[in-house]
C-alpha cells in the first residue's frame, strides 16, 4: 500500500510538474510573444498617430499657404519688376520710359541720361549694378515728389548715390547719380 501511495504521489507530483511545464512553456512560447507583438503594434500605432498629427498640421499649413498663392504671385511680380532679369538691353529703355512718364506726372523734365558699364555686385553675385546719371529739371516741390516716388513707389529698384541741385533756366536742375539693378537669376514669370 505504501508503494501504491508513493506511486500515486509520484503521479500527482509528476502531473503537477507537467502542468507547470505546460503552463510555463505556453507562457514563453505562445502568450509572451503575443504580448510582445501586441506591445509592438501599440507602439507602432502611437508612432503613426503622432506622425499623422504632424502631417495634418503640415497639411493645414499648406492649405493656408495655398490661399495666399495670389498674394505670393503678386509679390513675385513686384520683385521681378524691381529686379528684372538681365538681358542685352538690361531693361534700360523701359526704365527710361518709366522715368519720363513719371517726370510728366510730376511736371519735371527728365533728360541727360548717361550710363556706365554694368558691374557685378560685390555683396550679391547674382545681381548686376547699372550706374546711371540723370538730370531732372523743374520746381523744387515737383522734383521732391518725383524723387520720393522714384525711391518708394516706382517698381524698378534704384539707389540714389549722389544728388546735386543747382538753379537752372526753367527752375532747378537736379543731377542724380543712381544705380539700377538687374539679376542674372531667371525666375518663373507669373504675369504682369
Amino acid at each position: 500500500m505504501r508503494n501504491a501511495r508513493r506511486i500515486d504521489q509520484l503521479w500527482l507530483f509528476g502531473g503537477l510538474a507537467l502542468v507547470i511545464v505546460f503552463v510555463l512553456g505556453g507562457w514563453f512560447m505562445v502568450i509572451k510573444p503575443q504580448h510582445t507583438a501586441r506591445d509592438t503594434v501599440n507602439s507602432d500605432i502611437a508612432d503613426t498617430e503622432v506622425q499623422l498629427a504632424t502631417e495634418r498640421k503640415k497639411l493645414a499649413e499648406l492649405k493656408a499657404d495655398q490661399k495666399k498663392v495670389a498674394s505670393y504671385k503678386a509679390a513675385l511680380v513686384s520683385a521681378q519688376k524691381a529686379l528684372p532679369y538681365g538681358t542685352t538691353t538690361n531693361k534700360i529703355p523701359e526704365f527710361l520710359k518709366q522715368l519720363q512718364t513719371l517726370g510728366a506726372t510730376y511736371q519735371v523734365e527728365v533728360s541727360g541720361y548717361g550710363a556706365s558699364a554694368p558691374q557685378v555686385s560685390e555683396t550679391v553675385p547674382t545681381v548686376t549694378e547699372l550706374p546711371m546719371t540723370l538730370n531732372v529739371e523743374g520746381k523744387v516741390e515737383n522734383i521732391t515728389r518725383f524723387l520720393k516716388h522714384l525711391q518708394t513707389v516706382q517698381p524698378r529698384a534704384v539707389l540714389i548715390e549722389n544728388a546735386r541741385l543747382a538753379t537752372g533756366d526753367a527752375g532747378w536742375d537736379l543731377s542724380l547719380s543712381l544705380t539700377a539693378f538687374i539679376t542674372s537669376t531667371e525666375t518663373m514669370t507669373v504675369g504682369s
